[in-house]
């Protein structure tokens, strides 16, 4: 009963919002769940307060299929600095300080620069010849000074990301206008392969679409499939991520650049390698009349009710404010319904053009810990990138 008037009050206030367009967060308090912020941790802060290099797109892992049991529960960060190599964090604490431990070079393609993009992986399941476990990093590595070329490189790490080694390229393609960018990592348990999504600017009839490759041995992948190509071809959706959710089905977000505010859609699956017509963009996220935009990221945990939690990030409000940078965007029924609530990592937007870009969300083994790490503004210029720790009951 409790569920079915919670989402009955979801769509009150959907319809209330589409009519009085008025401020309607929903306040932890209210929430059929226990959201408590544990902690608020930097794991990178710029040391010198005039620097302007730009760290975005971080990510996070918490290690749990490692073969000595006193390494699960550690954690893992890496992120983009530009200008830079992928520098590489651990928390031994949970979440509560963080140490340098690395950084990850591009050691098999010849002069490209590994500073794009990274996303951090932990096999489930022994896969060819790396065992379960392993550390993956996939990254967009760039070359020329005018990035003329671009490859999605996966890294392995089997000694806890001290050290990362480069073994293969999932794709090849041209520079900026023509590039591979935003990979991302997700197993399917049924078949025993991995999916790598990523945005494709290669294609001569599209400025940019959503593809996926797929692997059993982490080496050999397959053909390039398309699971979201709009008609309109000038439109860019890009930014995926993926999410298996309790009922079966695979949740992407995505961004769909060239529409006003790059707004965020979404698309459900029951199979990785199977998203319907890929001509159709899907469905807008929205909450209590409230849409955001730009680099999405989704994850679900089964805690939370008899739906488990969904939860979706963003970078800036498109429709109905926020006084935390952008809400974020809860859900109970699957994806079906949202609820809008405040950023745990609150920040301002302006003048900050790249803060809040690629927010990332993980969940704990047991489903029952959030950490979320984004990147906020840190002196007059620049951004650092910080994790808030987040219980769910």
């Amino acid at each position: 009963m409790k569920m079915l008037f919670f989402n009955f009050i979801l769509i009150l206030l959907t319809v209330f919002r589409a009519i009085f367009p008025v401020d309607c967060n929903i306040n932890y308090n209210i929430l059929p769940i226990d959201f408590d912020i544990e902690s608020v941790s930097d794991i990178y802060v710029p040391s010198d307060e005039n620097s302007t290099v730009v760290s975005e797109y971080p990510t996070i892992i918490k290690l749990c299929h490692q073969k000595n049991s006193e390494d699960n529960g550690k954690l893992l960060a890496t992120f983009e600095k530009w200008g830079s190599r992928y520098p590489v964090y651990e928390s031994t604490d949970d979440a509560l300080t963080w140490h340098y431990v690395s950084s990850v070079t591009d050691n098999i393609n010849e002069d490209f620069r590994n500073e794009w993009m990274p996303f951090l992986y932990e096999l489930p399941a022994d896969m060819g010849e790396f065992e379960k476990g392993t550390i993956i990093l996939a990254a967009t590595s760039v070359y020329g000074e005018g990035v003329t070329d671009s490859t999605i490189t996966l890294y392995s790490s089997s000694d806890l990301g001290r050290t990362f080694n480069a073994f293969c390229n999932v794709d090849k393609a041209g520079g900026t206008d023509w590039g591979v960018w935003e990979p991302y990592l997700i197993y399917e348990e049924e078949t025993g392969r991995l999916f790598c999504f990523y945005s494709d600017d290669s294609d001569s009839e599209y400025s940019q679409k959503l593809v996926y490759k797929f692997t059993s041995d982490l080496v050999n992948w397959s053909e390039k499939f398309e699971c979201v190509a709009c008609e309109d071809s000038s439109l860019r959706p890009g930014m995926a991520s993926v999410t298996k959710m309790g009922n079966g089905e695979y949740l992407m977000v995505y961004e769909m650049v060239g529409i006003d505010g790059n707004p965020i859609y979404c698309k459900k699956s029951t199979s990785l390698d199977n998203w319907g017509d890929v001509s159709d963009y899907g469905t807008i996220v929205s909450a209590a009349g409230k849409t955001f935009g730009s680099s999405p990221y989704a994850a679900w945990t089964p805690a939370g009710g008899d739906c488990g939690t969904l939860i979706v990030v963003g970078k800036h409000p498109i429709k109905g404010g926020s006084d935390t940078g952008t809400d974020m965007f809860i859900s109970f029924d699957y994806g079906k319904t949202f609820a809008p609530i405040d950023n745990p990592i609150p920040y301002t937007l302006a003048p900050y053009e790249r803060c809040s870009y690629s927010p990332s969300l993980f969940f704990s083994s047991d489903g029952s810990t959030l950490y979320y790490v984004n990147n906020p503004p840190c002196y007059e210029e620049t951004y650092k990138i910080t994790v808030a720790k987040i219980k769910i009951s």
